[in-house]
């Protein structure tokens, strides 16, 4: 029997680690002869630990399996060069990697039928880059999704992917909060954020184990005299460039009714954060070692929505999570 109902739902995350990467490419370069400066660069996301981030089994071409990273904080689908060589996949163009630490370019492959979950999706144009950077063959990214629903059940290892209207079960679990969202360049940002108790664009990446927060956000904090305790960082991107940033505790981060409270978040002057527009507005990226604390997160791209299921109380770590019914 849960035992949580109703109000505000507190979660405590615990542990404190960073291992990221990330890199943005042009969703419209696919379609683009040669490098357009002008085209605005998207998401590709990508880290070298696979401890705590979510793979799905791909088929290329009816051949494999290989586990692909699923990346909601990716606007391209995205190859290992040492995968992409050994099925002799045809070069097509270059594209812009706008990384956390510059720019460098890319090449891009023809996937003729990529084939997940049951389903397939055909003609991907994918950009290719090191597989040691990676840290898997792939990553499965919005271009694939965004007309999905991703079912991440971390209690039983399990995921599903669906279409966003394919019928599902009239019973809700009562410990399900659904948090509404807008879209952004294919991303879902959820509505009626907040940290703490300041309104915050936040949306879910499950590429990065950590979670990333602005200078906007960073600098509203101190301001507001609601910063945690600072250390400082360094983040390492996918061309091997550095970034130094600063590293602390976040007291609450809040979606819709459910809080996580003591979030660790790295914060850094990151051009991802520009390129979508937001360096001027606080921002996070919340990673998918704060998703494991529920358990199940249902991100539907095509209804713009997202579900959390709470934990079980006697399924919580006592020394890492704690669930709370905070009354208004």
């Amino acid at each position: 029997m849960r035992r949580h109902r109703a109000g505000l739902r507190a979660v405590r995350l615990a542990g404190l680690a960073i291992g990221l990467a990330t890199a943005w490419i042009p969703l419209a370069a696919q379609d683009a002869p040669a490098l357009d400066p002008d085209i605005p660069p998207a998401v590709v996301r990508t880290g070298p630990s696979l401890d705590a981030r979510v793979t799905i089994p791909i088929h290329i071409d009816g051949k494999g399996p290989w586990n692909f990273i699923i990346d909601t904080g990716s606007q391209r689908t995205v190859i290992a060069r040492d995968l992409a060589e050994r099925l002799a996949l045809p070069a097509r163009t270059n594209v812009t990697i706008i990384s956390m630490t510059g720019r460098s370019e890319a090449t891009t492959v023809a996937v003729p039928r990529l084939g997940f979950a049951g389903g397939t999706i055909d003609d991907i144009e994918a950009p290719v880059l090191e597989g040691d950077h990676l840290g898997a063959p792939g990553l499965l990214g919005l271009d694939s999704l965004h007309a999905k629903r991703v079912t991440l059940d971390f209690r039983s290892g399990q995921m599903a992917i669906a279409s966003s209207s394919a019928r599902r079960s009239t019973k809700v679990d009562p410990d399900t909060i659904v948090v509404e969202a807008r879209r952004k360049r294919g991303q879902l940002i959820l509505l009626d954020s907040n940290v703490n108790g300041m309104r915050v664009a936040i949306m879910l990446d499950t590429g990065t184990n950590f979670s990333i927060g602005n200078m906007a956000l960073r600098n509203k904090l101190i301001a507001k005299k609601r910063a945690p305790d600072l250390l400082t960082a360094t983040l390492t991107s996918v061309t091997g460039g550095t970034l130094t940033g600063e590293v602390g505790r976040i007291k609450s981060v809040r979606m819709g009714r459910v809080n996580l409270i003591d979030v660790p978040v790295l914060f850094v002057d990151a051009s991802p954060f520009a390129e979508l527009g937001m360096a001027d507005k606080p921002a996070l990226l919340l990673g998918i070692s704060a998703l494991r604390l529920f358990d199940r997160v249902a991100i539907d791209f095509g209804r713009g929505k997202v579900d959390f299921l709470l934990p079980d109380a006697s399924a919580l770590n006592k020394t890492q999570l704690a669930a709370n019914d905070v009354r208004p």
